[in-house]
């Protein structure tokens, strides 16, 4: 009786000292924190219509537009030219797009620019240079299809494109 009084003894103790080596684990340091993250700008699009009417093969012209930008909070935004289909219509298509007093050029070959602006309200000029392929390829009709886009920039997308600016004629300049 004794001995098996002996293991009983021995398996408890055992299990205490399990339960001692593990509680001491010790956690050096713990770790709290909250990113402030400033939300993206805000702003308020109302749209401009640009309607180059029935096109020809060869045919060049130029149509303007204006659209209004409304910024509640600053930051940088992301202008892009929505050209997908267009390479087959147009040899020449050129957007020269000013906003307040800084102007964008985008083309077929660089859709996009990153622009910083502050809060306020801006007539946004908008004019289109184009040039009809000889044999142009597309759909017939295009009716209301996205052409330019804004929306807030990623810090990221800034430094990206920031080293790159771009003459009135869509050349790219070198820095």
């Amino acid at each position: 009786m004794k001995t098996w009084l002996l293991v009983v003894l021995a398996f408890a103790a055992g299990l205490s000292g399990m339960a001692v080596a593990a509680n001491m684990n010790g956690v050096l340091a713990y770790i709290s924190y909250h990113l402030a993250i400033p939300p993206p700008p805000t702003y308020t699009v109302v749209s401009a219509y640009i309607n180059l009417g029935n096109l020809t093969p060869g045919e060049s012209g130029t149509a303007s537009a204006t659209a209004q930008l409304y910024v509640n909070s600053s930051g940088y935004f992301k202008v892009q030219l929505h050209h997908e289909g267009m390479d087959d219509v147009f040899s020449n298509f050129t957007v020269v797009i000013t906003i307040g007093n800084q102007t964008l050029t985008l083309n077929l070959h660089r859709d996009e620019a990153i622009v910083y602006l502050a809060p306020g309200n801006y007539t946004v000029s908008i004019t289109v240079y184009y040039t009809v392929k000889p044999n142009p390829h597309g759909p017939p009709n295009v009716v209301n299809k996205p052409l330019i886009t804004i929306k807030p920039a990623g810090e990221h997308e800034h430094e990206e494109t920031s080293n790159n600016s771009t003459n009135a004629q869509g050349n790219e300049e070198e820095d």
